[in-house]
């Protein structure tokens, strides 16, 4: 892998607090100059780039299904190339144009989303999604007037950043103390989530969002995730087991004989939600399988993030 490239992998996966809308671009267009760093002989040189860095930037943030649609989509057009020339001309409009379909999809969004929020009403979201951010500032700017509970978000504390960016755009904003979330749904009439991904196995994202749907349910308030259908893991695709994290951000001099664990996201059933806020509309979760089996894995992906098998 080119040294440049390298380190724009390494700062992607030092990048805690961006959602994964705004990963999944910086992604696309480091996989785009991946494949003019160096010279490449034929479609073969190009795949294997493509594959090489994609699969470092998979490992950087593994639970980030849009890395797992973009590669997969590069993998399967690079199908249709004849030489080198024709495979980076079929990068560069692959990248190209899975960055615009984040832009119009995460549009799209926000306009079925505004269907759902009343004048003034009150919502509460975990996190900092971009998808969820749109949403809102296109509400303030339709004319309603949402006030919104943000999460503090630990250990990272995203949720303060995104505070900060509503606060900014003139939205009505409360932060929070997670612990507080639970009782703090029940004084809303809306629960807006993002995704990291959505399988048959139910939404990631951001940690405490699993406790949030169950809070949620119980107080009768509605809760909606918004997902692209870029943030739809194909069926096949082995996602790694998330792994604990040893992180000092919980307690940064803790005495011997304690270990410090937690983790970034965790897993919400499909059953808790109220329904999936896509580019194509409002969805109920039953029935994901369907829509999940749209997109098909490419054969270099089957084996997730493990090297094939030669």
């Amino acid at each position: 892998m080119d040294p440049f490239i390298a380190r724009s992998v390494a700062a992607i996966a030092a990048d805690t607090v961006s959602g994964a809308v705004e990963i999944a671009k910086k992604c696309a267009e480091v996989l785009a100059r991946a494949v003019r760093s160096r010279p490449m002989s034929n479609r073969v040189d190009v795949q294997h780039e493509v594959l090489t860095v994609g699969r470092a930037l998979m490992r950087s943030h593994p639970t980030v299904a849009p890395l797992v649609n973009l590669v997969n989509s590069l993998l399967w057009r690079l199908e249709e190339a004849g030489d080198s020339e024709s495979a980076i001309r079929l990068v560069d409009e692959t990248t190209n144009d899975f960055r615009r379909r984040l832009h119009v999809h995460e549009a799209a969004i926000a306009e079925t989303t505004l269907r759902l929020i009343g004048e003034e009403a009150r919502i509460l979201t975990i996190g900092r999604s971009t998808t969820v951010r749109a949403a809102l500032r296109h509400a303030h700017r339709a004319g309603r007037r949402p006030r919104v509970i943000c999460t503090e978000s630990r250990p990272l504390g995203e949720g303060r950043m995104l505070a900060g960016e509503l606060a900014a755009s003139g939205i009505h904003t409360t932060l929070i103390a997670d612990a507080s979330a639970a009782t703090q749904v029940a004084q809303c009439n809306l629960v807006l989530v993002g995704a990291d991904l959505i399988s048959s196995d139910g939404l990631i994202n951001r940690v405490g969002t699993y406790p949030l749907a169950l809070a949620a349910q119980a107080a009768g308030v509605p809760i909606y995730t918004l997902c692209s259908s870029e943030k739809l893991l194909p069926l096949g695709y082995r996602l790694p087991t998330q792994s604990i994290q040893s992180i000092n951000q919980l307690w940064t001099e803790a005495p011997p004989g304690i270990t410090v664990h937690t983790a970034y996201c965790d897993r919400t059933p499909l059953d808790l939600l109220t329904g999936i806020i896509s580019e194509r509309g409002i969805a109920p979760p039953v029935g994901i399988e369907a829509w999940l089996a749209a997109t098909h894995l490419h054969p270099l992906l089957r084996n997730g993030l493990d090297e094939p098998h030669s």
